[in-house]
């Protein structure tokens, strides 16, 4: 029979580590009064202690808490405060929009001792009359080139400054023989002035060169900061225009009245652009080159012997080489001398000598400056 091993051992109960810890001792006997003292006196510090210790914090809490209520009370103040600021500005706001919804208008300034500016005949040559129908013809057109762009452009108030030299401006109107004295030109700016109240027709006066520029230059500047302002339609030359000013006036309020062509420097701007082409005259037109061909004659520049044989001239006369091909400069001469056609006549010959004299040869006369 084969041998049964033995059963293997039980293992160790387990030991709880409560029981490693040893018991503590017992007190060796009781304490006296004065050890219980000792005891409670330390007790009785740490008390103390730690009601110091509450009672720092407690005052450091509670002077958080006053400043904090200070500065609420001053957020509290400055918030009414900024309230009541933007009510009020609200307020004016609303109150000056009411007021420029009353009264807006459009300034109209025109320069007309400007090039391009000068008004049609038909109106600064019919005295009172042209004055007159003038100042309707602009009313007109400026309510026409607004209405696109405002809805209320039919109850917008116009004031329209018209400057010029009128001295000046007669003179040079009496020499076109345009107007027969200076009379005539005040008759028509008074009558424009008249006919409605918001249009005035300045005189400058005789000043410094440019004054109606300034002028422009002054109002432009000053009323485009005016709050009632809608628009502004100018007329002038465009160097009382300059950078200086435009950029610091609103460009979405102005527009400029085309007469003669805009340099680049001021389309190249956001400004709007109009005409008024039954006001003022329309610009010269460019006269294409003269042809070469027989209807226009070259000028010729040749050296003339004297008829003496004395002196050698320096000719200056219209080429007549289409016209006489055959002819030398020595027929020429002898031709002057039988008599000269009605054509040849008509032209005009400079001679000018070695001793710098000068003749005029017009066909009819000759005559000798030295």
């Amino acid at each position: 029979m084969a041998e049964v091993p033995p059963p293997a051992s039980a293992p160790p109960p387990a030991v709880s580590t409560l029981a490693l810890v040893p018991s503590p001792t017992p007190p060796s006997g009781p304490l006296n009064y004065r050890e219980r003292l000792a005891q409670f006196r330390i007790l009785e510090e740490k008390r103390i202690e730690l009601i110091e210790e509450l009672l720092d914090k407690l005052e450091k809490t509670e002077a958080r808490l006053a400043q904090t209520e200070l500065d609420l009370n001053s957020e509290q103040n400055v918030r009414r405060t900024l309230q009541a600021e933007v009510h009020e500005a609200k307020t004016r706001e609303e109150a000056l929009a009411q007021k420029q919804a009353k009264r807006p208008f459009v300034l109209v300034l025109i320069d007309v001792d400007a090039e391009g500016f000068l008004f049609q005949d038909k109106y600064i040559t019919r005295k009172a009359q042209g004055g007159e129908a003038l100042a309707d013809e602009l009313l007109i057109r400026t309510r026409e080139y607004l209405r696109p762009q405002f809805e209320d452009a039919d109850s917008l108030d116009i004031i329209v400054r018209v400057y010029a030299n009128l001295e000046g401006l007669a003179k040079y109107l009496v020499r076109q023989d345009k107007i027969s004295n200076l009379g005539s030109l005040r008759a028509m700016s008074t009558s424009f002035s008249g006919r409605i109240a918001s249009f005035d027709f300045v005189d400058v006066g005789v000043g410094k060169e440019g004054s109606s520029g300034r002028k422009i230059r002054e109002n432009l500047a000053f009323y485009t900061a005016n709050s009632h302002l809608r628009h502004v339609i100018v007329g002038c030359s465009p160097v009382d225009l300059p950078a200086s000013l435009l950029s610091t006036i609103p460009l979405e309020k102005v527009t400029l009245i085309e007469s003669l062509p805009l340099p680049s420097a001021l389309t190249t701007l956001p400004l709007r652009v109009t005409k008024y082409s039954t006001l003022f005259p329309p610009p010269p037109t460019v006269k294409s080159p003269r042809s070469t061909g027989r209807s226009a004659p070259q000028l010729q520049l040749m050296q003339q012997e004297d008829d003496s044989g004395g002196q050698t001239w320096l000719v200056i006369q219209p080429d007549r080489s289409d016209r006489s091909d055959s002819r030398d400069s020595r027929n020429h001469r002898d031709s002057k001398r039988r008599g000269k056609s009605e054509d040849e006549a008509s032209n005009i010959s400079i001679s000018i000598g070695p001793d710098n004299s000068v003749s005029v040869d017009s066909g009819h006369s000759r005559r000798i400056m030295r």
